[in-house]
């Protein structure tokens, strides 16, 4: 059985307990290649040194004088933790979302923009809208949800497809644009949803189902990419070099990628790492990313039972060695899986059913009167609690058991255990002003920009390193990604050679009197049209290559100007040597 790491195990003062329980090697009759206490002491290692000393002199300074940057950046001796990560937090308390109800929807014709323009000014432009609390048109996507994830905690959201499990986590991940109406509080650590955004982006990470990385670059190289557009500010780091090379040596080995460190992260086209290697690829990436609350949605779709415990292993670590909140909705999750994390929420059709230690989730059901099969796992147990041709009712419960979600919904609510929901969000806000989590925030994020120090400018930007920084960064990976795909680029210099000596053959046989003027004319129209068809091709990688762009922009890596640039220059010198 694998290890049950709970919040009471989770890290104190820097240092982890050891696992009472003997970690298993095998899953299913498959191996294993990931260790939580394997990983956990390996990150540990690289907390020492990489410090160096600060000019300023306040009662955050060691004995023996030396700046230790870990107690600078938690801002308290107990919350120690690995270079530069912080604790913060995520509470949400009468959480309501509202999505555009599309059951009136047409498909668009021409006459579409004037029925918009016609309807809009039978609707005021807008100004009745203002006065309703909620459009009739809106539709209700969640009700009234509430939770708190400290940091070092994982939370496992459950819910049947199609429950809102996918609404809340890209909610709780900061992606609201696409909602027309969103009700109730979320705090990131004291920092509004609206400060995240706008200069806090990269502390919280969203990740979908699906692993969006250059195909033709290594493992190695996605991490050190990753590592170099979050490298912190030299007046922190003394030795950057150094930083890198053990940063990216602890991240392979935690995850268990040091095997395929130089094998291509490939996609479904192109050979690489396994499906499961390719995950721990997507953790690595954003741990080096240092979002201090990570969002998963259905990440283990499409892995067998030995490599979703392998991924969920590599969360377990994350959330233990940097403080992390984890939030992560898994369907079919076996026991081993469940196990790993501390808390579970279960929802069904928009409607929050319970939120609590997931050790007393079967307990709390089972007290309404729904039986959990001896051999079912918790987690399908949890998902199927409202389907009435999968559970099974206690005696003496038949007229007594909620049916629907809005009666486990009504019993949630008058329950004990929400009422100590929302003791434990007013304990998280009082606590987050007391200890002024946000400010320690704010001056971490601050502190570890690069020229931050000598630029106000600097400290408002969202993005750690320098506008020069990335685009010296970028301009080395897309070397990379050039060179990753020079199979490609020597066919289509090898064919604009052979298709230049017909058309210069095909000159040479035309003659120079009046009479060749036609033709000539008509071989340059070829010609360009042949180079301007050819270049088409590029606009299918640009495309497939635009979601990795916008991930990488929501981590904050980098300003989407400097990759076109980049980019923009190395076409330009292609399309002079084709």
């Amino acid at each position: 059985m694998s290890g049950d790491i709970s919040a009471k195990d989770s890290p104190t003062n820097g240092v982890f307990p050891p696992i009472c329980e003997p970690e298993a090697s095998m899953s299913f009759g498959e191996p294993l290649h990931v260790s939580v206490t394997r990983g956990t002491s390996r990150f540990e290692s690289i907390q020492r040194s990489l410090s160096k000393q600060s000019s300023m002199v306040d009662e955050e300074t060691t004995a023996g004088g030396a700046f230790d940057l870990m107690t600078w950046l938690t801002g308290r001796q107990q919350q120690q933790g690995p270079p530069f990560s912080t604790r913060v937090g995520l509470a949400f308390d009468g959480l309501s979302v509202f999505g555009d109800n599309v059951r009136d929807r047409h498909i668009a014709t021409l006459a579409t923009p004037f029925w918009k323009l016609i309807k809009a000014a039978r609707n005021g432009f807008g100004v009745t809208e203002m006065f309703k609390k909620t459009p009739e048109e809106h539709r209700l996507l969640l009700n009234k949800m509430s939770g708190v994830v400290e940091a070092g905690e994982m939370l496992l959201v459950l819910g049947r497809p199609g429950s809102g499990c996918s609404t809340l986590l890209r909610v709780l991940g900061n992606r609201r644009k696409t909602y027309r109406q969103i009700d109730g509080n979320v705090s990131y650590g004291g920092l509004t949803p609206d400060e995240v955004d706008k200069r806090y982006r990269s502390q919280v990470a969203y990740c979908a189902e699906e692993d969006y990385h250059y195909a033709s670059l290594t493992v190695r190289q996605t991490l050190d990419f990753a590592i170099q557009c979050k490298m912190p500010s030299s007046s922190v780091l003394e030795d950057r070099a150094g930083y890198k090379a053990d940063f990216l040596d602890a991240l392979l080995d935690m995850y268990g990628l040091t095997g395929c460190a130089d094998t291509i992260v490939g996609n479904s086209e192109i050979r690489g790492v396994s499906g499961g290697e390719r995950k721990r690829v997507s953790i690595a990436e954003q741990m080096a990313a240092g979002a201090s609350v990570d969002i998963w949605d259905g990440s283990t779709r499409g892995l067998d039972s030995s490599t979703a415990l392998d991924y969920v292993r590599s969360l377990r670590i994350t959330t233990d060695v940097l403080h992390k909140s984890t939030i992560a909705s898994i369907y079919q999750a076996s026991d081993d899986i469940y196990k790993l994390f501390d808390k579970v929420m279960v929802i069904d059709n928009g409607r929050q059913l319970y939120f609590g230690p997931s050790n007393e989730a079967v307990a709390y059901f089972e007290a309404l009167g729904v039986q959990k099969p001896l051999r079912q796992t918790s987690s399908d147990f949890l998902t199927g609690i409202t389907q009435l041709n999968e559970r099974r009712v206690a005696p003496g419960f038949e007229d007594r058991v909620p049916r629907s979600a809005e009666d486990f919904e009504r019993v949630w609510q008058a329950s004990a255990q929400r009422t100590l929901v929302t003791q434990q969000v007013a304990e998280f806000e009082s606590q987050v002003q007391n200890d002024k989590r946000s400010t320690i925030i704010r001056e971490f994020v601050d502190r570890t920009k690069m020229g931050a120090g000598s630029s106000s400018l600097r400290k408002r930007s969202r993005y750690s390193t320098t506008f020069l920084y990335q685009t010296a960064q970028l301009l080395q990976r897309e070397m990379r990604v050039l060179w990753g795909s020079r199979v490609e680029h020597l066919l289509v210099i090898f064919t604009y050679a052979v298709f230049a000596a017909l058309m210069a053959l095909t000159f040479l046989r035309i003659s120079d009197d009046s009479s060749g003027v036609r033709v000539k004319g008509a071989l340059l129209f070829m010609v360009l049209s042949f180079v301007a068809l050819t270049e088409e091709s590029g606009v299918a990688s640009a495309m497939t290559n635009r979601r990795v762009l916008a991930k990488h922009k929501r981590l904050a890596f980098f300003h989407p100007a400097a990759l076109s640039m980049v980019q923009s220059a190395i076409e330009i010198v292609l399309t002079i040597i084709k």
